[in-house]
């Protein structure tokens, strides 16, 4: 059987492409695919990564995970588990489709690598690895909104982007060449099917239709009653994000050492905020990401794309002089926390 592995990276539509997988059994059944079943609760093949890391992620406790020997009992439970689900399959799916950006957001080292290979290729006598690529002022900026949505920091934009190009990076995968060249190491380029995340890129402008398109080797995939998920994960507005900003110190992530119960509670309304206006970065800097990161995206062109004329990520000339970020007026203020409490009111009042 042959195995689509698809690594992230994360910011690029992971979400909408598992979910969509997820809800969609029978479509994929008909093409001779299926979603692989790997001990996950969600669509998010994340025990991959729990299972083939170095340490305990601290994730992986919420799976009752504390050692290094309840991860190897628990790579071998996963591994009867694909066993188990290739099993159940009729005889006309001939591909297992797996998901998770955290194999390229969180694991770094070579040797956690060789040990996924290991696992996976005791059930896949064809493995092919996609990875989606994203500009690196696009992903920064994304995975801002992820930082201000989740309460993991109330940094000014511009002080994150001081971060995500500094020696401890919350984003090292965007640095390509330092990271994907561990995966060509251990997998092979040939093995490697690596897509620029952009609509200009996708085929129909899709990033379904890339994805799928990809897993079934056509450029031409007929969608006809695959149904995308509605929760594709899509970031707050710019006003949203400096609202949370400025709430961070009451309602953060974190709180005396331990996951904020409060914060908690709040992440699913806060998921329900409104998407647009949407933020956007000044021209200086995106220029200034993009250069930061020019020998990454060079080795990509030279390693993937030899033939592609011009930078691998060309300038853009939407961005304005000036953005939009860590901007929010009174009115705004007042709108957006009565949004929020209307949404918690409308719950808590169902319950009662």
């Amino acid at each position: 059987m042959k195995l689509i592995l698809h690594i992230g990276t994360p910011k690029t539509a992971s979400t909408l492409i598992q979910n969509s997988l997820e809800n969609n059994p029978e479509w994929l059944a008909e093409h001779g695919l299926a979603y692989g079943k790997v001990l996950s609760p969600d669509a998010n093949h994340i025990t991959l990564f729990f299972a083939c890391a170095n340490a305990v992620h601290d994730f992986a406790r919420d799976y009752g995970l504390h050692s290094m020997e309840e991860l190897a009992e628990f790579r071998q439970r996963v591994s009867d588990r694909i066993e188990w689900h290739k099993g159940q399959l009729d005889d006309s799916i001939d591909t297992m489709i797996m998901s998770s950006e955290n194999l390229t957001g969180n694991m770094y080292h070579p040797e956690e690598i060789a040990r996924l290979k290991q696992l996976l290729e005791q059930h896949f006598d064809d493995i092919k690895i996609v990875i989606y690529v994203r500009r690196q002022d696009d992903a920064i900026l994304s995975m801002y909104g992820e930082y201000m949505r989740r309460g993991f920091s109330n940094d000014l934009f511009r002080d994150f982007v001081d971060v995500c190009m500094g020696p401890d990076s919350p984003t090292p995968y965007l640095y390509y060449r330092r990271e994907l060249s561990k995966w060509v190491k251990v997998w092979g380029a040939d093995n490697m099917i690596v897509r620029r995340f952009s609509s200009v890129d996708f085929i129909n402008g899709d990033i379904l239709a890339d994805f799928l398109g990809i897993v079934l080797n056509t450029w031409d995939p007929n969608l006809d009653g695959f149904e995308p998920s509605r929760d594709d994960n899509r970031g707050l507005s710019a006003p949203m994000l400096e609202l949370l900003r400025r709430l961070h110190p009451n309602i953060a992530f974190m709180k005396d050492g331990q996951p904020n119960p409060q914060r908690t509670l709040l992440t699913p309304y806060i998921s329900q905020m409104p998407t647009h206006p949407r933020p956007v970065m000044a021209a200086g800097t995106a220029r200034h990401i993009i250069r930061h990161f020019e020998p990454a995206n060079s080795w990509l062109k030279q390693t993937f794309f030899p033939d592609l004329e011009g930078p691998f990520f060309p300038e853009r000339p939407d961005h304005p002089a000036q953005g939009n970020l860590g901007r929010i007026t009174e009115e705004e203020i007042v709108d957006l926390t009565s949004q929020l409490l209307s949404k918690i009111w409308i719950v808590n009042s169902n319950d009662l």
